[in-house]
């Protein structure tokens, strides 16, 4: 394979993974089971690309080589939306957590544990961002949240969410003004001010667990074309 080849698969993976991580309403009326299904197709992929080029000609434009420089820093632009979405729920989850950590009535962890599911719900137990104990403006804020909310399961996961949402554009911001902008098209409707003013975790906090999740991903893949060992002959 030379160079131009080199060159024209990277931009075709790069075309993909900006179509996957994108929210279903950036692609307008299209409906979501057409969508997955042009996603899986490499004549529907070439169909989205086309209409996302003239719906959202920066992000597509023939550029795109811009985002080769973010690629090893910036995994999160390989992401698909399942997991884009859950790891915003994690940020939202361990910026409540000081809050949450303060329930102790058994009723409402119950709920809370329902809504944010038993694994944002231990994240949020166990994460310790912060140098010793967490600022207590941060809990304040949390427990405010969580009080506008009362038992609205709807309206609980829609905080965290958006916390999560502010957490991780913020991250983007600090990095690069088009990597908010990138990341921001990944939902269905984000933050209409900066958020790297108001983000509640310690600066870092992103940037670690973005780290944590791409050494995962290393050890999965290195795990993946690393032949199973033989048993020795009897």
């Amino acid at each position: 394979m030379n160079v131009e080849q080199v060159a024209a698969t990277a931009r075709q993976q790069q075309a993909r993974a900006l179509l996957d991580g994108l929210h279903a309403t950036q692609f307008g009326s299209l409906p979501e089971s057409l969508l997955a299904s042009a996603r899986s197709s490499a004549l529907g992929r070439r169909m989205l690309a086309r209409t996302m080029s003239r719906r959202l000609p920066d992000l597509f434009a023939p550029d795109q080589e811009r985002w080769q420089s973010w690629q090893n820093s910036e995994g999160w632009l390989q992401w698909p939306q399942s997991r884009l979405e859950s790891f915003t729920r994690t940020l939202g989850a361990m910026a409540l957590g000081p809050a949450l950590r303060m329930i102790v009535e058994r009723s409402t962890v119950l709920f809370v544990r329902d809504v944010l599911g038993q694994d944002h719900w231990r994240q949020a137990q166990l994460a310790a961002p912060w140098k010793g104990a967490p600022p207590e403006t941060i809990r304040l804020m949390g427990a405010t949240v969580l009080r506008r909310c009362g038992n609205d399961a709807e309206a609980l996961t829609t905080a965290i969410f958006e916390r999560g949402q502010i957490e991780f554009i913020g991250h983007a911001e600090r990095r690069h003004p088009e990597l908010a902008t990138r990341l921001a098209l990944g939902y269905a409707q984000a933050p209409a001010t900066p958020c790297s003013k108001e983000t509640w975790l310690p600066l870092n906090t992103v940037a670690d667990l973005l780290a944590a999740e791409a050494a995962t991903d290393a050890l999965l893949l290195q795990a993946k074309f690393t032949p199973l060992e033989e048993d020795p002959p009897p």
